[in-house]
């Protein structure tokens, strides 16, 4: 029974040791980083995976939107409309009006005869 008890008390001695406290706080620690680790990959891939998932759904707007083109160029109708935008091509008897509107002319800065150094200085003065 001594025995038993002063072996109880080596072991208790040695668990409470401070070489034994420091390996079993370096364990713990690294089972929390180990934790920790798990848990940021697991957030990145949640991030990725809505990423994916916003994309996909993109996809399927664009397949839609693709899938009505074709449909619609199907028809002798949108062959025609498509025709007409991509070359400019009229059918016999048809006419097209080109509209120009004259106020869309380039304008000046008034800049043209000033050297470059005070183009930089009127750029750095002039009020914004």
């Amino acid at each position: 029974m001594v025995k038993e008890l002063r072996r109880r008390q080596a072991i208790k001695r040695w668990l409470y040791s401070y070489p034994s406290l420091f390996l079993m706080l370096l364990i713990a620690g690294l089972l929390v980083k180990g934790a920790f680790g798990i848990m940021i990959i697991e957030r990145e891939n949640a991030r990725k995976a809505e990423a994916l998932e916003a994309a996909a759904e993109r996809l399927a707007l664009h397949e839609a939107a693709l899938n009505q083109a074709i449909a619609k160029l199907q028809t002798e109708e949108g062959v025609i409309e498509a025709i007409k935008e991509k070359f400019s091509a009229t059918r016999a008897g048809e006419y097209v009006a080109v509209i120009i509107d004259e106020r869309a002319k380039a304008t000046t800065t008034g800049q043209e005869g000033k050297v470059w150094y005070q183009k930089l200085w009127d750029a750095i003065i002039s009020p914004r």
